[in-house]
């Protein structure tokens, strides 16, 4: 089944705001195949339906206010890159700390389900948000 651009973009819409605003994990798995590729080239990792709902249910215990902003989608073919912003509080066994990031998400989507992901994010700006690090250095890191 073919889909045009257009359904790919609400697609990222709907994903954003069920999954990461709603923190509805169960809908992670609406949108996965079987098993999901990750990374590029030599980094290739897999990962289940139920692995990708127990990550994101990782993430919202330890953001629990998760807000996903979805930006610029762009959709040529099978393959979407959009931008985000996220914030929220991270807690952890330190503490809670507020969190504002960035990043680029890249998808691979066939059949109306995400069968690749990876993306960049300024890793370096989080670990300084959530008090890892005391200096903060730009650096834009895969995710």
């Amino acid at each position: 089944m073919n889909h045009t651009a257009d359904d790919v973009r609400r697609l990222v819409h709907d994903y954003a705001q069920r999954v990461w605003n709603d923190h509805d994990t169960s809908a992670v798995a609406e949108y996965a195949p079987e098993v999901t590729e990750f990374g590029g080239d030599e980094t290739v990792t897999h990962a289940t339906r139920a692995e990708l709902v127990e990550r994101v249910a990782d993430v919202l215990t330890r953001i629990p206010d998760h807000r996903l902003t979805v930006g610029q989608v762009i959709v040529q073919g099978e393959q979407v890159v959009w931008e985000w912003r996220l914030t929220g509080t991270f807690h952890d066994d330190r503490g809670s700390f507020p969190v504002d990031a960035k990043g680029f998400t890249y998808w691979r989507v066939r059949d109306g389900r995400i069968v690749f992901r990876d993306g960049v994010m300024d890793l370096m700006a989080w670990v300084w948000q959530i008090k890892v690090t005391t200096r903060r250095i730009r650096l834009l890191m895969p995710v």
